[in-house]
């Protein structure tokens, strides 16, 4: 293997590790430090049945697990029927158990969930920033949201307002505790446009060393695949770890596939736009390899690449615009990805054109007709008529 073949290895493999931290750091910037997308995020857990169902269970017991119920109902009560207090409590869980739900799917839950999740992502993300001292907490207050429970369940009037702190929020975190979290998201956050220009530098050295460029664009493509997949394979692996710490929350394991699943959507956004750009990138660099299949679509194609440009730009420029109609992946809808993409396109097409003028120079339709007659079963190509007989 010469120095340029590993040279040009080298940097693939370098490349794709810098793509696949720059898709982390882009779903960092966009989900994990954006409070307005995590609000977003936060809507549609409690959207979720399964998420919902165990909320309303944990929010219940949290009720439940003080003496403020059961001195509700006691101080309701005549004296002399005090100790019917503990069994109404009791009766009183199990219809808040069967309501609550119902109730957590109201808009004025929902618009309680939303807020109480926006003011702890802001402390979520002062805490990455450094601008909370050390000790300081973040808790996701969910008093309105125990409130509007307590209210819809048929519990005593007031009981939510009478609970302790230590009810009414949940510590999610304490600053002291994620130095290396803090590290990673604040560094995935600052570095992800810094990432994304060393790969794109990275991959460009890989193709300029390589002893066919065209072939090494193939390879970059199959590299921007393979982070796609590596990246996958972190969020799983990842997702299989904090399961795996939640042994003593039996409620949240139980639902944690459809919360993991949600809370990551951004990143299987960036995952599978990731995964289709590499796909264009290959699938383009190879339609003009020596393939057997390439060859003939570039022999198939070489009369209207030649004789009809216009047309050939426009259908490109359709099927450009059906991309964008589409929009199966997130940075096709987005101005800046589009034009670079489309700007790229269109180098690559003349490219193309004139690499098939040359190529196939003398192809024209009558000889494409029967060359795809010639390979159909029993076919024959068809002979001619201007030929000189004799």
């Amino acid at each position: 293997m010469t120095a340029k073949r590993i040279g040009a290895a080298t940097l693939l493999i370098v490349a794709t590790l810098l793509w696949s931290a720059a898709t982390l750091g882009v779903w960092a910037k966009r989900q994990a430090l954006n409070t307005d997308n995590w609000v977003q995020t936060s809507a549609r857990l409690l959207q979720n049945d399964a998420i919902r169902n165990a909320l309303a269970v944990a929010l219940v017991d949290r009720l439940y697990d003080t003496a403020t119920v059961q001195k509700q109902i006691q101080d309701a009560l005549p004296p002399r029927l005090d100790r019917l207090a503990a069994p109404a409590a009791a009766g009183l869980r199990e219809v808040a158990l069967r309501n609550a739900p119902r109730v957590l799917g109201s808009p004025a839950a929902l618009k309680a969930w939303q807020e109480a999740n926006r003011g702890a992502h802001t402390a979520f993300v002062a805490v990455v920033d450094g601008k909370v001292a050390k000790g300081g907490v973040v808790t996701l207050n969910v008093q309105d949201l125990v409130r509007r429970v307590a209210d819809g369940t048929g519990l005593p009037a007031g009981v939510a307002d009478k609970l302790p702190p230590n009810v009414a929020q949940i510590q999610v975190l304490q600053s002291n505790q994620v130095k290396t979290a803090q590290d990673a998201v604040r560094g995935f956050r600052d570095s992800v446009w810094v990432l994304i220009a060393l790969a794109v530098i990275a991959f460009a050295g890989a193709i300029a060393l390589a002893a066919d460029r065209r072939r090494g664009f193939v390879n970059a493509g199959i590299c921007i695949m393979i982070s796609a997949l590596l990246v996958l394979a972190i969020r799983r692996v990842a997702g299989t770890w904090v399961e795996g710490q939640l042994a003593d929350a039996p409620n949240v394991q139980a639902v944690w596939g459809d919360i993991w699943s949600i809370s990551t959507s951004l990143l299987v956004d960036a995952i599978e736009g990731s995964f289709l750009f590499g796909l264009i990138v290959a699938s383009a660099a190879w339609l003009a390899g020596p393939g057997r299949v390439a060859t003939d679509a570039r022999r198939f194609s070489a009369p209207a690449l030649r004789d009809h440009p216009g047309y050939v730009r426009g259908g490109l420029a359709v099927v450009l615009l059906l991309l964008v109609w589409w929009g199966p992946v997130p940075w096709t809808n987005q101005i800046i990805p589009i034009l670079l993409v489309t700007i790229a396109a269109f180098v690559w097409l003349e490219w193309l054109r004139q690499r098939t003028a040359v190529e196939f120079a003398d192809a024209g339709p009558s000889e494409i007709g029967q060359k795809l007659r010639s390979r159909l079963p029993g076919g024959k190509p068809k002979q001619d008529d201007t030929a000189p007989a004799g």
